[in-house]
């Protein structure tokens, strides 16, 4: 990290000015670099707002325009996922050679041999929040001397207070947001598919409350039958009728209750498992926007770049942007796999509390027999009765979120088709072949005529 000093710069500017630097909304910064984060391509706005000239640039390492504002915690989270072949998305605020400073919300993403990053200007209500809870992160840091990984902790808590249970959560609103506050801000029409995609996580959120909500009332249910065997041991000779249909109750029930852990915990949680896919996809497919912008930026006519590595840069990003959309047609495929499996699992779980509902109301009909037994079971048979009421009812929901949601992928998938099949006769020089879909990859090949110390003015 770039230590601030009280040298000034070309420009004349303090490094502790605190300026910041004019970036407006219609621009892209762009970067590329290898897997140490060595910088091996970037446009002109990535320099005009750096301050650097390309000899002090490529060949650099990243981190020459981090601020020291920023957080430990960002960037122990951010490279997590980008090690992980995922892509991330945060808040940066960078610092110029001259010591002025501006904010990014960059998206990156892993590429073959390293990574790629395309990063826009915040505006949105997020963005402030997240500017200020920065700044108070960062002076904890410094004053408790917290280590990356103590202070990522305190970062994803604080996320988590403020209504964002996950990080790729997190992720894929603040990126969204800002998307639909650039557009409009542009002029521009909000993309179709990753408003669909904003909408479907919603109903994701919705349907896993749903399911936290039918896991507590499962729990709830379990000492019922229980309580149902010891007032029976009272009543009746071991072995009796209400005896015998308690010990069926718990039986049929310690059944359901293992089906329905199967998909709500671990890796058979159905709705996390779709509730990350469906977040990967709107994430990748507002990366991809991005890509497909710069792609269009880098072709543009441009009298100070070489030709050859400026065609060869464009490959690069165009190959990107079109496997990112083909890694959002894989996430969705799964999506609508999981979709179809979580209405199955409803379906089956309902068909076994509709057995439940059976020995239920052999239960309520033997404990009429007489006033002692009736007067002895109604209370526990009552809550018995309310509780798989809401049972019933959580799983009609449940079914019916997931329904929605299998339609809303396969509306997002008919909407995609046009640009599919677009992007199929898009194919860069050095990818996939013309008129055939660009391979299901994050890493676009290095094609030849790109060196590493390529220089690639875009705007």
């Amino acid at each position: 990290m770039m230590q601030a000093t009280p040298t000034t710069s070309h420009s004349g500017a303090p490094r502790d000015a605190g300026q910041e630097v004019p970036f407006e909304m219609g621009e892209l910064v762009y970067s590329r670099t290898d897997e140490r984060g060595i910088l091996l391509a970037a446009n002109d706005v990535f320099e005009r707002l750096g301050g650097f000239d390309w000899r002090e640039l490529i060949g650099s390492p990243h981190k020459i325009v981090r601020h020291p504002d920023m957080p430990k915690a960002f960037f122990h989270i951010f490279w997590q996922y980008l090690k992980a072949g995922e892509p991330a998305v945060g808040y940066v605020k960078n610092r110029s050679k001259d010591g002025r400073y501006y904010w990014v919300l960059a998206a990156a993403i892993p590429y073959d041999g390293g990574y790629f990053s395309v990063r826009m200007r915040p505006s949105s209500p997020i963005f402030h929040t997240m500017r200020a809870e920065y700044a108070r992160l960062r002076r904890r840091e410094e004053t408790e001397k917290l280590s990356a990984e103590a202070s990522a902790e305190i970062l994803l808590a604080r996320l988590a207070e403020l209504g964002y249970h996950s990080y790729p959560e997190f992720m894929s609103q603040a990126l969204h947001e800002e998307s639909l506050a650039r557009d409009a801000a542009l002029g521009k029409p909000p993309d179709k598919v990753a408003t669909h995609l904003s909408g479907l996580v919603t109903a994701l959120s919705d349907a896993l409350k749903e399911q936290t909500r039918l896991v507590s009332l499962f729990d709830s249910l379990k000492l019922l039958p229980v309580n149902m065997r010891l007032i029976a041991a009272r009543l009746e000779p071991q072995g009796g009728p209400i005896s015998q249909i308690s010990m069926n109750y718990k039986t049929s029930f310690d059944n359901i209750s293992e089906k329905l852990s199967n998909f709500v915990t671990g890796e058979g949680n159905i709705c996390g498992q779709m509730d990350i896919a469906v977040r990967r996809s709107l994430i990748l497919t507002n990366c991809a926007r991005l890509h497909l912008e710069m792609a269009r930026h880098i072709r543009k006519p441009d009298r100070g770049a070489n030709e050859v590595e400026r065609r060869a840069e464009h490959d690069i990003v165009l190959h990107l942007g079109q496997s990112s959309q083909t890694r959002v047609h894989v996430s969705l495929t799964e999506a609508l796999r999981l979709a179809a499996a979580l209405i199955a699992s409803a379906f089956e779980i309902r068909r076994l509390v509709l057995g439940l509902d059976t020995i239920r109301i052999l239960g309520r009909v033997e404990s009429r027999r007489d006033h002692v037994s009736e007067a002895a079971c109604s209370a526990t048979l009552d809550q018995i009765d309310a509780v798989q009421a809401e049972i019933s009812e959580s799983l009609q929901s449940l079914s019916n979120l997931a329904v929605a949601i299998q339609t809303g992928l396969s509306l997002i998938n008919v909407a995609r088709r046009p640009e599919v099949e677009a992007m199929a006769h898009r194919a860069p020089a050095t990818g996939a072949a013309k008129g055939t879909p660009a391979p299901p990859s994050d890493t676009p090949p290095s094609p030849a005529g790109a060196r590493p110390n390529d220089r690639i003015a875009a705007e």
